[in-house]
C-alpha cells in the first residue's frame, strides 16, 4: 500500500493533511479525535492577542472599584493576560503528552514584540512547530503598500531569529506582488508559508442595521487561488508551502500536492461532515497513489508546478480565452 508518510518543515508526518486552527483544535477531546481521524498534525486554535486584551480588561473594569494603587492595577492586568495564556500552554502541554502527531501552536498578535514573547513560552512547552497567523489590513491610506511589505519582511525576520522551532507563516493573497513577497520571505529562513489565511468577512444586517459577518466556512470551489499560487512559487522557493482554503476532498488536496504543497490544512469540511473527512481524504490520496503507481507522496510532490513544466505558463493565464462556450 502507499505510504503517506511526508516531510514538512522538517518535522515527518504520517499524513499531509493537518487540521487547521480552528474549534476544531482547541480542546483534548478534538485533538485526539484528529489524530484517531488520521491527521498528519494538528495546528491549536490560534491565540488571539485581541482576544487576551479584551478578556483582561473586562476582568479589569469588574475588579476596578478594588484597585487603588497604580502598581496593583498593573500587576492584576498583567496577571489576567497571563491566565489565559497559561491556559493556552496547559493545552499545548496535554496535546504533547497524549498524542503522537505534532503539535503546532498558533498565534495571532498585534504586536511584533507580543508574538514574541508568546512563542517563546511555547517553544519551552514542547510546540513541534509554531505558525505566525499575520493579516494585516492597510486601511491608513497614509501608508504605502511597500511599507506593508515592508513591515512584514522585518516581522518574518524578527520572528525567524528570536523563535528557535520550525516556523510557518499564514498569510494573506493581498499583495499588489505576491511572488516578490513570497521569495522575500523565503530569504528570512522561515520554514514554511501557508496560503492562504480566510480573514473575516464583515457584513451588514439590513433589519438591525448593524455590523455582522459571512458564513466563515470555506466552499470547495475556493481553492483555485491557493492552488495557482502554489503552483507558481512552490519550485521556485526553498521553504514549504501548506495549502489551506476550499480543500474539501481528496481530489483538491492531491491537486495541491501536485502543485507542489507539502501538505494541507484543512477545516471546514472536517466542521460540515466530520472526523471522518480526514480518513476519507486519506483513502482517497492512497487509491490515487496506488492508481498511478505512486509509493511515496513526494513520487508526485510538484509534478505540475510551473517550473516543472514546459507548459507552465498556463499557471499565469488570468482571462478565459476558450473555456467558456
Amino acid at each position: 500500500m502507499a505510504s503517506l508518510d511526508t516531510m514538512y518543515m522538517g518535522i515527518r508526518l504520517s499524513s499531509p493533511v493537518i487540521i487547521a486552527s480552528s474549534p476544531l483544535t482547541s480542546s483534548i477531546e478534538n485533538l485526539e479525535k484528529c489524530e484517531k481521524a488520521g491527521a498528519g498534525a494538528v495546528v491549536l486554535k490560534s491565540l488571539f492577542e485581541e482576544q487576551v486584551e479584551k478578556e483582561a480588561s473586562r476582568e479589569h473594569e469588574e475588579a476596578s472599584d478594588y484597585l487603588t494603587h497604580s502598581d496593583s492595577d498593573l500587576y492584576f492586568q498583567s496577571m489576567a493576560k497571563d491566565y489565559y495564556i497559561d491556559k493556552y500552554m496547559e493545552l499545548l502541554m496535554e496535546a504533547k503528552k497524549r498524542l503522537s502527531i505534532p503539535v503546532i501552536a498558533s498565534i495571532n498578535c498585534n504586536s511584533i514584540n507580543t508574538w514574541i514573547d508568546y512563542a517563546d513560552r511555547f517553544v519551552s512547552c514542547g510546540a513541534d512547530a509554531i505558525e505566525l497567523n499575520y493579516y494585516p489590513i492597510a486601511s491608513d491610506s497614509s501608508v504605502s503598500g511597500e511599507k506593508v511589505d515592508r513591515n512584514l519582511f522585518e516581522f518574518a525576520k524578527t520572528a525567524r531569529k528570536r523563535i528557535s522551532c520550525p516556523l510557518s507563516l499564514k498569510i494573506g493573497s493581498r499583495y499588489s506582488s505576491l511572488s516578490y513577497v513570497i521569495r522575500k520571505l523565503d530569504e528570512t529562513g522561515i520554514n514554511s508559508l501557508v496560503l492562504f489565511n480566510r480573514a473575516f468577512r464583515p457584513d451588514i444586517d439590513l433589519e438591525e442595521l448593524g455590523f455582522t459577518h459571512t458564513n466563515p466556512l470555506s466552499s470547495s470551489e475556493e481553492y483555485a487561488e491557493t492552488l495557482r499560487w502554489t503552483a507558481l512559487m512552490s519550485a521556485e522557493v526553498g521553504l514549504d508551502i501548506a495549502a489551506n482554503t476550499g480543500i474539501h476532498d481528496a481530489s483538491s488536496a492531491i491537486k495541491m500536492i501536485l502543485a507542489g504543497a507539502k501538505a494541507v490544512e484543512i477545516c471546514s469540511v472536517v466542521i460540515k461532515n466530520g472526523f471522518d473527512a480526514v480518513s476519507a481524504m486519506n483513502d482517497g490520496i492512497r487509491s490515487f497513489m496506488d492508481r498511478k503507481g505512486y509509493s511515496r507522496i513526494s513520487d508526485f510532490t510538484a509534478l505540475l508546478a510551473q517550473e516543472n513544466r514546459e507548459d507552465g505558463d498556463a499557471w499565469e493565464r488570468v482571462q478565459f480565452l476558450k473555456t467558456i462556450k
